[in-house]
């Protein structure tokens, strides 16, 4: 919205200004209820035994509503937003896992992690990905809180800047329809590192089909979109994420 862009200056954590912290709600409703993964895609609620009681989440009472239903199907009664935290940057110290935050309920919003949680606790298939069996590693859940992670690194994007000036090659992808983290900000961040462009805008392709858009910076940097793809490329077009991986891999033109 031109009025959030207008009012908040710039700045959209923890403004100081009224007029800025209304209009950034106003936004907030607006987009409430769309999966955050894939704007296009519906949000998986599972069956009436997936519900999910709030309990004393320490989830602020403003987050917790975000999301909510009125649809007559069997859905959770929250989708837990749709970023952590909302419209906030971890700041340093501690990072509370979202286990942690539910009481233990290992939930991601929108995802139905039916199939892949049967599968990944398949001995014979832990077995053949090299993953240690249940007895020792335990089940495999889509959200564990068993990593305890302290963020102290601040901004990522000095370290981007010193590896690519050193030779490293850099691939940034983003899927087109990820409200997660919107292919804009990736964009964005990698133009600020004020490399010269080398391969200008355009579109790449599989199958003779138009799977995106790639600009290529000079340090061995490029940036990638994927048509239609949400947060996880690979899940949601994995052809196409096969073709551009293996492309730079081998150090082809993609």
């Amino acid at each position: 919205m031109q009025e959030v862009v207008t009012v908040c200056e710039g700045k959209y954590y923890n403004s100081t200004k009224p007029d800025c912290e209304r209009a950034l709600s106003k936004v907030d409703e607006d987009v409430a209820g769309i999966n955050m993964y894939n704007i296009l895609e519906a949000c998986y609620h599972g069956d009436i035994s997936s519900k999910i009681s709030l309990g004393k989440s320490n989830l602020p009472a403003s987050f917790r509503k975000l999301g909510e239903t009125e649809r007559p199907l069997p859905v959770r009664t929250r989708m837990f937003g749709r970023a952590w935290p909302f419209r906030a940057p971890v700041k340093p110290g501690y990072v509370p896992s979202w286990p942690e935050l539910l009481k233990g309920a290992p939930v991601v919003p929108c995802t139905d992690d039916v199939v892949a949680t049967i599968w990944l606790n398949n001995e014979e298939v832990r077995k053949a990905i090299h993953a240690d069996p249940i007895n020792v590693a335990g089940d495999w859940v889509i959200c564990t809180a068993k990593i305890a992670y302290y963020s102290d690194a601040g901004s990522m994007i000095p370290y981007h800047k010193i590896l690519t000036a050193r030779g490293y090659r850099a691939l940034i992808f983003s899927g087109d329809h990820d409200l997660c983290v919107p292919f804009t900000g990736s964009e964005a961040w990698t133009r600020s590192l004020g490399y010269q462009v080398i391969d200008e805008w355009r579109r790449w392709w599989v199958d003779d089909q138009v799977a995106g858009f790639i600009q290529g910076y000079e340090n061995g940097l490029t940036f990638l979109t994927i048509k239609g793809s949400g947060h996880t490329v690979p899940e949601y077009k994995p052809k196409e994420a096969l073709a551009f991986y293996s492309r730079w891999l081998e150090g082809k033109n993609i």
